[in-house]
């Protein structure tokens, strides 16, 4: 079975169709899910629940209480973190991690950090009950980024927004 990896901001190389690649510097961040970090999608493939992101978070940005579905991999580019259970291990530029499914953290960084991550699933906003109360996943993001990449509808425009955001 053939999976397919979409975004719009890879280009396909004609001679291998296999290989997609983009320049992240040439992209902008696009406000995510938590106050005080962006993000720019790099890739989604929707049949794997997959998705790949460049994310930074400010310094000291309250991060919530989550849980992973898939396992997360990733690469601290920028800054560094650490989890509020565990302070005393702190991920530096150049630490590679793997959160597996099921992980249940709250990510602290002091100087801010920026990261390369692979989701492999949604990740759950959780309450001080470990409730759900919230959830993104690579569609989430795929319609954050086109939100914020599409411009407004004005009176000098002749697409339709909800066309553009919502293909058929």
């Amino acid at each position: 079975m053939t999976t397919m990896t979409y975004s719009p901001n890879l280009t396909t190389l004609a001679a291998s169709p296999t290989l997609s690649s983009c320049h992240p510097q040439d992209l902008p961040w696009v406000p995510w899910a938590m106050p005080g970090a962006a993000f720019k999608l790099l890739s989604l493939e929707p049949s794997a629940q997959r998705f790949s992101l460049l994310i930074k978070v400010a310094a000291n940005a309250p991060a919530p209480r989550h849980r992973h579905v898939g396992a997360v991999e990733g690469m601290v580019l920028e800054g560094s973190f650490f989890y509020d259970d565990a302070p005393e291990a702190i991920y530096q530029a150049g630490t590679y991690l793997l959160e597996r499914a099921g992980a249940v953290h709250r990510p602290v960084s002091h100087t801010g950090a920026v990261m390369f991550l692979v989701f492999h699933g949604a990740i759950e906003g959780l309450n001080d009950a470990d409730e759900v109360i919230g959830k993104i996943d690579w569609r989430w993001h795929e319609k954050a980024w086109k939100a914020a990449l599409i411009p407004p509808i004005t009176e000098d425009t002749t697409h339709n927004r909800e066309e553009l955001l919502n293909p058929r």
